[in-house]
């Protein structure tokens, strides 16, 4: 029996390397780049490589706006190389400069996860090459592996979490405990009440 077991499993591994998809030059390449990517960097190869053939490759030139404050998001952006900055245009004739990212910087996160419109505008210091993964793209790898597609949503939800849990703790560095953990109960009072289920 251990022989017939032995032969099967050959066999099996056999058939797996003859008829599994070949991964292209060009997905195992953006594969590496997202490895890179702390959100994405204990991603099982399977959700990796399913990210990575989803992905979007574009270049930009230096100054463009890869989006607009206020406009509806759609999805997130990974920079591959080049520099990226985001500024918030809320006041009129003063733009104000809210971070810099660099290679494997990711952002816009929030928009695969929900129809939220931009917090800030998105504009290239540089020249750059940017990935972008958007909710279109998500929902194919989700309806094709569900497995995969579950494991990057976590992967995204943990890094929207933890950036949620570092606001509140700015807050409260800045304006006591009492304020941060007020404006956090507001905040979800105002969810509640806009949700449909209320």
């Amino acid at each position: 029996m251990s022989t017939l077991r032995r032969l099967l499993r050959a066999a099996g591994r056999l058939y797996r390397r003859l008829f599994r998809r070949r991964l292209d030059a060009h997905t195992r390449e953006i594969a590496t780049v997202l490895r890179s990517v702390p959100a994405f960097g204990r991603l099982s190869s399977r959700a990796l490589y399913a990210v990575a053939s989803a992905t979007h490759r574009r270049t930009y030139r230096r100054g463009e706006s890869l989006y607009y404050e206020g406009d509806p998001g759609l999805g997130l952006y990974v920079v591959e190389s080049g520099r990226v900055r985001l500024i918030s245009d809320a006041e009129p004739n003063r733009s104000r400069e809210l971070r810099e990212l660099e290679a494997s910087g990711m952002f816009g996160e929030l928009a695969i996860l929900g129809d939220f419109n931009r917090l800030e505008t998105a504009e290239t210091i540089t020249e750059a090459r940017v990935l972008g993964f958007f909710r279109p793209d998500l929902k194919n790898v989700m309806r094709r592996n569900p497995k995969a597609g579950a494991e990057i949503v976590m992967a995204i939800a943990r890094r929207v979490a933890a950036q949620h849990v570092e606001a509140v703790r700015v807050l409260e560095e800045r304006d006591g405990r009492d304020v941060a953990l007020d404006t956090y109960t507001q905040a979800a009072r105002r969810i509640e009440a806009e949700s449909p289920l209320s």
